[in-house]
């Protein structure tokens, strides 16, 4: 295939001039020549060709999504006002300068550019090329000339033509005016840059030129106006109409290139508002190929003024690509930040058991990258294995609560909390387990263990049947625990009478079997073998112990069975590698089990008096049956199910070779 010659951004000055030449000699030997068009092979050969194998370098598309301009500008956007935020609360000083992170972002540009060199020179997808057969003005000058049935029967309209009507210009006038498209202007525009739909749309188009010239300093602020209003005009105008998404974006390329501002740091903050925009939208997939090419040409070539703000924007993008963008506008205290060069917030993250981890978070980063680096730390590598961890957000006052889902952006969830005055806090842990522990790493044992020690002196883990005395190596096991924890709570001293109480499983000390007198001296027999482990080998000790239990690594709920509309009974459900559990409230002996392979879906349905339920559908394809719980938390139990299938499938498919089954769980609720 052959495509049509154009001019690419950057090419030497007398590049115009011999284009210029080459066209009008093709000129006169297309019109002799109906049906042949001017191209340039792959290999650097030209001439003229049947046109119904020449290609043009692009086509002028729709701009964005369709949308009804009337109807969209007057739809109520779900983006909220900055003045809506509450104001910031000394916040200032958690947000990082973005030099800390310019020697990564260039290290990674190295990385990167050695395999995109090739890429960047190929002279395609240049800002040049997209505003020939997309911007007003070249539309206007320029047209591709096509026959009856649409194919291209001509090239651009020549050259000459348009330098006829500008006697004495230079033969490379057109050219020059076609560059200053994608050029910083000085002035406002009278029109926008693409071919829009409506009136109504041109003069958003024009007003968002004007927030961008404001926001960088290039023109005077409104009355009462300042920059986090600019910012918020645009973004909320850009996710009300995704018809503007593409002429905001060549609106700030055009503001960035060549910028000859008065103003010295009119170019920087071109940048620093580029970069939320990419953190927010997408743009059409006429535009992207150009999008995403001007980005890797400014990041990438380290000679470039601000190339690091330019990876900032890349990586944004990429990003909005992936999850889909921001969804609540920023807050007065984000922009002030990015507006400053700071470029991420010092975020606190709780580990269970009250540890703390300051994670350097960015407007882009969603819940997948916080798992993601602090599994890193604690030595879990593999993806399948990642899954097994969650990000809890815990909110003062409110008794329910369920992981952020994995593509939720942190600062779209921590500003809307405290927007609205919220305490809350960030809770990573373990929320499925599949996977055997690792006890050398001191982190990962301490996370463990502190998930798994509350529910071990609650008796959850404990199975204890009915008119049976505990088996002598479950007295072991406990009495072993027992030291242990008081080793791992860093004492150095025998345990006392009264510590022992508090270092037993709850159903234990009510049980009578054992008399208060001989776990003490089970538990200080044990004591003499504690002195020479550290806290944190103590706790490892007291998690190997538990891992062999039937029980260990199980989430408990507290559910009603519903049998039939007159019979219920109470269970705590439990969750754990082995499928679902029925066990009885006092001996945890297991009523009824399910293995997640014969789970077919879940559904939740709520009542009309407000009841919620679960329905659980399992069997197989000749038996099915449908088991009906009550539990307030039918919505957490649907999604760990969901989580052990498809860990379980993933972990199989890896195991063959092969990508893992689909399974289909309805998550309708009615």
């Amino acid at each position: 295939m052959v495509r049509g010659m154009l001019c690419a951004a950057g090419q030497s000055p007398d590049r115009p001039r011999a284009l210029a030449e080459v066209f009008r000699n093709a000129a006169s030997q297309t019109r002799k020549a109906i049906g042949w068009l001017y191209g340039v092979t792959d290999t650097g050969d030209s001439g003229l060709f049947p046109c119904e194998y020449v290609a043009p370098l692009s086509s002028a598309r729709p701009h964005g999504p369709s949308v009804s301009p009337t109807s969209a500008i007057g739809a109520r956007g779900d983006m909220r006002s900055p003045s809506e935020h509450a104001p910031a609360h000394n916040g200032a000083t958690n947000w990082v300068e973005a030099k800390d992170h310019v020697d990564n972002l260039e290290d990674h540009a190295i990385e990167q550019s050695n395999g995109v060199e090739s890429h960047m020179a190929d002279g395609k997808h240049s800002m040049l090329q997209y505003a020939m057969f997309n911007f007003r003005e070249s539309l206007d000058r320029y047209e591709m000339l096509r026959d009856q049935n649409g194919s291209f029967r001509g090239s651009l309209k020549m050259l000459e033509d348009l330098k006829a009507s500008k006697k004495g210009k230079d033969s490379d006038w057109t050219w020059k005016e076609l560059a200053q498209l994608i050029k910083f202007s000085k002035s406002p525009i009278k029109a926008s840059l693409l071919n829009l739909e409506s009136p109504e749309l041109n003069k958003l188009a024009i007003d968002s030129f004007l927030s961008i010239m404001r926001y960088m300093g290039d023109y005077p602020m409104s009355k009462n106006q300042s920059e986090v209003d600019c910012v918020y005009s645009i973004l909320v105008s850009c996710h009300k109409i995704p018809a503007l998404r593409d002429e905001v974006y060549c609106q700030i390329i055009k503001q960035t290139t060549s910028n000859k501002s008065s103003k010295p740091d009119s170019c920087q903050r071109g940048w620093r508002l580029f970069s939320i925009v990419a953190a927010y939208f997408d743009c059409s997939e006429n535009l992207k190929p150009y999008l995403f090419k001007f980005l890797e040409a400014a990041a990438y070539d380290k000679r470039r003024a601000y190339h690091g703000t330019a990876m900032v924007c890349l990586q944004n993008l990429r990003k909005t690509f992936k999850y889909g963008g921001r969804k609540n506008v920023p807050s007065i205290e984000e922009i002030a930040a990015i507006s400053a060069g700071r470029n991420s917030k010092r975020q606190i993250y709780r580990l269970p058991g009250g540890t703390e981890r300051v994670i350097n978070t960015k407007s882009t980063t969603v819940v997948e990258d916080i798992i993601d680096e602090i599994c890193g730390i604690l030595g879990v590598r593999g993806s399948t294995e990642m899954d097994e961890f969650s990000l809890y957000c815990i909110v003062e006052g409110d008794p329910l609560t369920m992981p952020l889902s994995r593509e939720e952006y942190i600062l779209d969830v921590t500003t809307e909390l405290i927007k609205n005055g919220h305490v809350f806090y960030l809770i990573f842990c373990r929320s499925v387990w599949f996977f055997p522990l690792r006890l050398d790493n001191p982190l990962y044992v301490e996370l463990i263990f502190n998930q798994v020690a509350p529910d071990y002196l609650e008796g959850l883990l404990l199975v204890q049947p009915q008119g049976r005395r505990l088996p002598d190596p479950m007295l072991g096991d406990i009495a072993r625990i027992a030291a242990l924890l008081h080793r791992a709570a860093d004492m150095q001293h025998v345990p006392s009478k009264d510590e022992v109480k508090y270092l037993l499983p709850k159903p234990v000390l009510a049980s009578k079997d054992v008399k208060p007198p001989h776990w003490v001296d089970l538990v200080q027999r044990n004591w003499a073998d504690m002195m020479a482990l550290t806290n944190t080998e103590a706790k490892a000790q007291c998690l190997d112990i538990l891992q062999r239990w039937p029980l260990f690594g199980s989430c408990f709920f507290a559910v009603k069975w519903i049998r039939n509309e007159n019979v219920t009974s109470e269970h705590i459900l439990a969750l754990n590698r082995e499928g679902i559990h029925f066990l009885d409230v006092v001996t945890h002996e297991s009523v009824w089990m399910y293995p997640f392979s014969e789970v077919i879906s879940t559904r939740k349905v709520r009542a009309e008096d407000g009841t919620l339920y679960l329905d659980m559908k399992c069997g197989n394809l000749m038996v099915q049956k449908i088991t009906r719980i009550q539990t307030d938390q039918a919505h957490e139990i649907s999604r760990l199910v969901r989580q052990y299938i498809n860990i379980q499938q993933s972990h199989q498919g890896n195991q063959h070779g092969g990508a893992p089954q689909d399974v289909t769980l309805s998550r309708n609720l009615k």
